[in-house]
Formats: C-alpha cells, sequence, structure tokens
C-alpha cells in the first residue's frame, strides 16, 4: 500500500465521520419532535437505498451466500438499535460516551483477536488520547442512579458496531467492492428495522421532514459510508474506529456554532485532545503505509 492510497483512505473516513456529526445538528433543527428510533431507522432505509443506486444495479446479490454479509447487516442494525436504546435508558451523556469511547477499542481487539493482527503503539496511543478528549467533551453525567442496562446497551452498540467494521473491512480486502458490501449490509438492516420505520415515522410526511430524510439518509448515510468505504478498503478496523471520533468532534463545533450551545473549558480541552488523537493517528497512518500490508497494523 502506497502513502497516497493510505492518505485517501485517512480522509476518506474523517469525511465520513464530519458527515455523521452533521445528524444530530439536523435532526435538532428540521424535526425536533421526532424519536431517535424512527430517525434511524429511516435514515438506515434511505441510505440503503441510496448505497444500492450506488451499486448500479443489484450485482451485490451474490453476496448474500456469505454468511459473514448477513452478520454484517445484523450488526448494523443491532449498531442503531442498541445506542438509542442506550440513549433512551442513560441518557444521551452517558449513551454516547459509552457507545462512542468503547467503539474503537471493541473494534481495534476484534481486529487483534479475528485478524491476528496487533494494533500499532500509535492506535493505542491516539484511541486512549482520544477517549480521554471524548469524556471531557462529554462531562459529568448527571446526578442519579446508574442505569446498568443503559450502559449494557451502549456496550453492546460499541461491539456491534466492531462486528460490522471488522466484517467489512475483512470483505473488501478479500476482494468484494466496498459499496456492494455495504448495500448488501445495509440493505439487510434496513429491513430489520423497517417497523420502526412505519410504526414511528409520520414526522416524514411534512416538508421539513421530507428534507431531514433526505439529508439524514443520502447525505449522512450514502454518501458518508461511501466515504467509509474507500476508508475499509486499505485501512484496519480499528483505526476507522479511531478516526471516527471526530464525529463527535463535528457536532460539537455544529452545536455550538448553529444551535448556539454552550462548551464549557473543559469541554475544549476535550476538543482539543480528540484533535491531537486524530493527527497523531492519521500522521503515523500515512507515514508507515510503506512499510506494512496496512499502515495501522504490526503483524505478530
Amino acid at each position: 500500500m502506497t502513502p497516497t492510497s493510505s492518505r485517501t483512505g485517512v480522509l476518506s473516513v474523517l469525511g465520513a465521520a464530519v458527515l455523521f456529526g452533521t445528524s444530530g445538528t439536523a435532526s435538532q433543527l428540521l424535526i425536533p419532535e421526532a424519536s431517535s428510533a424512527s430517525i434511524a431507522a429511516w435514515r438506515l432505509i434511505l441510505g440503503a437505498i441510496g448505497l444500492v443506486v450506488l451499486t448500479r444495479g443489484f450485482s451485490f446479490f451474490h453476496l448474500y451466500r456469505l454468511p459473514l454479509i448477513w452478520l454484517m447487516g445484523l450488526g448494523v442494525a443491532a449498531f442503531q438499535f442498541f445506542f438509542f436504546l442506550s440513549v433512551s435508558l442513560a441518557g444521551v451523556a452517558v449513551g454516547t460516551l459509552i457507545t462512542v469511547s468503547a467503539a474503537p477499542w471493541c473494534t481495534g481487539l476484534l481486529g487483534w483477536v479475528w485478524n491476528r493482527v496487533r494494533p500499532s503503539r500509535a492506535w493505542w496511543a491516539a484511541t486512549a488520547i482520544g477517549v480521554i478528549g471524548l469524556t471531557l467533551l462529554v462531562g459529568r453525567p448527571p446526578e442519579g442512579d446508574i442505569e446498568i442496562g443503559g450502559i449494557a446497551a451502549g456496550l453492546t452498540a460499541a461491539a456491534s458496531y466492531a462486528v460490522f467494521t471488522n466484517i467489512g473491512t475483512r470483505l473488501t480486502v478479500e476482494g468484494a467492492p466496498s459499496t456492494s458490501v455495504l448495500a448488501a449490509s445495509f440493505a439487510l438492516s434496513a429491513l430489520i428495522l423497517l417497523p420502526f420505520a412505519l410504526t414511528t415515522g409520520s414526522w416524514i410526511l411534512s416538508g421539513e421532514g421530507i428534507a431531514a430524510a433526505l439529508w439524514l439518509g443520502l447525505i449522512g448515510t450514502t454518501a458518508a459510508y461511501w466515504l467509509f468505504g474507500r476508508g475499509m478498503r486499505v485501512l484496519q478496523a480499528g483505526t476507522i474506529g479511531t478516526l471516527n471520533l471526530a464525529e463527535p468532534l463535528v457536532a460539537t463545533i455544529l452545536a455550538v456554532t448553529i444551535l448556539g450551545e454552550a462548551i464549557s473549558v473543559i469541554g475544549v480541552v476535550g476538543c482539543v485532545l480528540i484533535l491531537l488523537a486524530l493527527l497523531l493517528l492519521s500522521r503515523s497512518v500515512t507515514t508507515q503505509a510503506p512499510h506494512t500490508q496496512r499502515s495501522d497494523v504490526v503483524t505478530g
């Protein structure tokens, strides 16, 4: 792998994280009354349709002969379901913190066990710095009893993310087109979450709802995962998971600049740490590319 391809992979994943990070602001501006579950369902359905269109047909159908594609589709649906379950049980702050901070660790460690490659020292350092930054950014959770169910749901969401990301990277390494892999798996997950869209998604019938659905589905999902797929071709799953810490950073910047939300000094420090982690990992990946099959791992 060349430095140019690894740099393209890093930029693609960061670009996907930027688009992911617009979802919260778009939802708050256009459909503040919509439930999180219905938003997740509709963005997944429209995003899957967009990915299918990008494949220019149904050539990805042959992938359904692979058990891993079915597992990947289940992982995508489970990630959406358990993340929003965690948020509803434990609150936005705790649910987001548990899921987003655990996802890089779960993804990297699963890749280590499954693919027998251990993450580089730069990945360990960048992930630790980024998670510390995320903790400072999210801040102290509200006082009250700890909701074990919400924490368990957040960890399950993180594990689900690890499963579908690792499967996606493996299938693309084995030669499957990344867009086809994503289209096949997202189509399955959309079918799983279809009941949530049909029973709780009346907001989509309004003008604002249509605009929000198109943005969240086609930009925040189809375009974002198309970029995500470009990263899957050349980066290890753990690196993708850590680079996606850019998502809460972007979401915070948009919330402050567009929604007028306040951010504490500690939150600013958290943002700086996340940015530092992203720069550290990006530099490591792009400078070490010529020495390993994938620039973010050390075989062993």
